[in-house]
């Protein structure tokens, strides 16, 4: 009997993709009464592979259903080839199948008859790329839909709305059978650009990819062999003329322009950076070669003993909790001139200073005392001296919160608030989450953080840790305008409960919260620009200077300070006010039909110079270091680049710091800094440990205790 993933029918067995994620909602679409209906289009001739001209999949065997790796070079690296190298049938971003009963099946067959709401012309949809107008030119530098029209919409071009449209047009199509809210049987992958021969007159095709538990039409075509079928089909005319500058700007900036190795990495960070909410994904240092010896040994078995020389960029993800990677090599070698480090981003200045210095040993000198009457006053004003009273106070928000989250699928990632605010679904749940220091052991991050605090100690290195508010703490009364009493309040009693404990346990805390609250009292004034990206898990250029200002005075404080700016090269810097346009990391983890609502925010940032004009990069030689996540990489190794936390300390400190960040092991970006050795540990002078609230609460990976990752 054939398998149908429907309700009442034997749902597939056996194999799940691994490394893959579950984006696309409950259930998928099919048809058991008869079986499922022809397919109404030109099916597929003879196998045709999928090829990029500039591309190629290095490693044998590669099958996205199965592969826990995926390593590709790239001949030219233009940021439309990189795109492709890392979209295109890539197992880390495809949709699991769906797990939970479908819909009872349909009595009638799917309605083919006005597929995509008219924007792709029916009359060329073919299962046959040979059967479309493209030559073999074209067809070999196919570009990756959903970051090709990103690029474009960051720009600001005009017309690129209407290929928005192709996109959400293919992804909502049902075919007139019922179907879950955000399931999706198909969408646009790839999209190509025919000449047509007269200047400025081009049409554009798309690609179109079935998910493989797709079974309303039977004999859906597979032509390039990859196990997910597909169909090519024309835009709408009209569309792609009104495209037509669209068009110009990627042949021009996105297709043409071949990046260096410094712009290499800071399209590495903003992949990690986009990708990690969905697929805790990281950035490693590339070496020699790769797999190296950190490479867990079932990716090593799968690779055959095969080995890959000078990576230039190896991104490592826990999608479903598996280590994967996707490594990609670039021709030439951009980092054969200089050296790259994704761990800082780029290549270390060679205007930093790094001669080392000796600076006489001094015991830690944590202050504590702060945030203990602080948040003792808090406890006493707000709760009466207990935390369940506290938690009373705010218990109709924390409900609301709770239902807003059942109300969509956990794959939702991102809902929307009042005056354009997106926030993210471990932010919201972090506020309803409860007392952190009763998870479960491995989910506790009180005894792991107590444990690199002696660490650090046993070395003489003083130690800071600085959560960072989420934008759910700042603004409640954007997530549910219900709630406008609790603008400026605080609504997680719990994080100030941790906060204490850390404190009695001999942690400094420098504590942003309350700061960050005053400072939404200015933004609401309209005196400053919102502390956190609307459309973003991230903080602004506002807020992240807000944070250096305060961590910087602290380190001011230390006895050894003026010992280090007297025996350092200390440093002038100045910055310049620039601004960039993005959609935020949240716009792409919206329900399919709110996305249109929102637009590119255009964001300032304010780039850190030295004063013979280069731009600030971090030192790892700097006795104080900066630990972080992605917090610490935003505005620093991506978009607005140098112009991050860790550019603003050193500003303010007149003197570089070391950053070593993370974007997905915020929790565990320790040992990064570890491996470097106790010798190189016992030259710092101080560690201050940036990282997000959320992650506090029911991280995706255990907090290891060190020596244990």
């Amino acid at each position: 009997m054939p398998r149908h993933d429907c309700f009442g029918c034997p749902r597939p067995r056996g194999r799940r993709f691994a490394g893959t994620s579950f984006v696309g909602g409950l259930s998928f679409f099919a048809a058991c009464q008869a079986g499922p209906a022809r397919f109404p289009w030109p099916a597929g001739g003879a196998h045709v592979p999928a090829e990029h001209a500039e591309v190629h999949t290095l490693n044998d065997g590669y099958d996205r259903t199965r592969s826990g790796a995926l390593v590709r070079e790239v001949d030219r690296p233009t940021r439309a080839a990189l795109d492709y190298a890392a979209y295109h049938a890539n197992f880390m971003i495809a949709d699991l199948p769906p797990e939970a009963a479908s819909p009872p099946p349909s009595q009638t067959a799917p309605d083919a008859s006005k597929p995509f709401r008219g924007l792709l012309d029916k009359t060329t949809l073919t299962g046959d790329v040979k059967r479309t107008a493209l030559t073999d030119t074209e067809r070999a530098h196919p570009l990756a839909f959903a970051p090709a029209v990103e690029f474009v919409h960051s720009r600001s071009v005009p017309g690129v709305e209407g290929l928005e449209d192709v996109g959400r047009a293919v992804r909502a199509e049902s075919w007139g059978l019922p179907h879950a809210p955000e399931a999706t049987s198909q969408s646009v992958t790839e999209m190509f650009v025919h000449s047509q021969g007269t200047a400025g007159s081009a049409e554009i095709w798309v690609k179109i990819e079935f998910v493989p538990w797709f079974h309303a039409f039977r004999d859906l075509p597979d032509q390039d062999g990859d196990g997910f079928p597909e169909i090519y089909g024309r835009v709408r005319a009209d569309i792609g003329a009104g495209a037509a500058a669209a068009i110009e700007v990627l042949g021009r900036d996105y297709m043409e322009h071949v990046l260096t190795g410094a712009e290499i990495k800071a399209w590495a960070n903003q992949l990690s950076s986009y990708w990690y909410p969905s697929f805790n994904t990281d950035l490693i240092a590339p070496g020699a070669q790769w797999p190296d010896e950190r490479t867990e040994a079932d990716i090593k078995r799968e690779l055959g003993g095969h080995v890959f020389p000078a990576p230039a960029v190896v991104l490592r993800g826990k999608p479903q909790g598996r280590a994967t990677y996707d490594v990609f090599l670039v021709k030439p070698r951009e980092c054969a001139s200089a050296p790259c480090d994704t761990v800082a981003g780029r290549a270390p200045n060679p205007a930093a200073p790094h001669d080392t210095v000796h600076l006489a040993k001094t015991h830690p000198t944590p202050r504590v005392q702060t945030t203990v009457d602080t948040v003792t006053r808090e406890l006493t004003e707000l709760g009466a001296g207990s935390w369940a009273k506290w938690i009373e106070r705010v218990a109709p928000l924390h409900e609301a919160i709770r239902a807003r989250l059942r109300s969509m699928p956990a794959p939702i990632k991102a809902f929307a608030g009042a005056d354009g605010f997106l926030f993210y679904r471990n932010g919201l749940e972090l506020v309803t989450g409860g007392d952190l220091e009763e998870q479960r052991a491995g989910k506790n991050p009180l005894p792991v953080i107590l444990e690199f605090k002696k660490e650090l100690e046993s070395h003489d290195v003083d130690f800071l840790f600085v959560p960072v508010p989420t934008k759910e703490e700042i603004f409640p009364d954007e997530v549910d305008p219900r709630y406008k009493a609790l603008a400026g309040q605080i609504i997680n009693p719990y994080l100030r409960k941790f906060e204490l404990s850390l404190a009695k346990a001999g942690v400094e805390v420098v504590d942003l919260l309350p700061p960050f609250l005053s400072a939404r009292a200015a933004v609401d004034a309209g005196e400053q620009e919102a502390l956190y990206q609307h459309q973003d898990t991230h903080w602004s250029d506002r807020g992240l200077r807000l944070a250096a200002d305060i961590i910087s005075a602290r380190i001011k404080q230390y006895p050894w300070y003026h010992e280090v700016r007297g025996a350092a090269a200390t440093e002038v810097f100045t910055s310049r006010e620039t601004s960039v346009t993005r959609f935020g990391d949240l716009h792409s983890r919206l329900p399919e039909a709110a996305k249109k609502q929102y637009q590119p925010e255009k964001l300032v940032a304010h780039q850190v110079f030295t004063s013979n004009g280069m731009a600030y990069d971090d030192d790892p030689e700097s006795p104080i270091v900066v630990l972080g996540d992605s917090f610490t990489g935003v505005y620093e190794l991506t978009d607005a680049e140098h112009s991050g936390v860790s550019a603003h300390i050193a500003k303010n400190l007149s003197l570089p710091v070391d950053l070593v960040m993370s974007y997905g092991g915020g929790p565990n970006v320790r040992e990064k800094l570890l491996r470097r050795g106790k010798d190189a540990l016992a030259a710092k002078k101080l560690v201050v440990w940036i990282m997000t609230d959320r992650d506090l609460y029911n991280y995706w990976d255990d907090w290891a205790p060190l020596g244990k990752k």
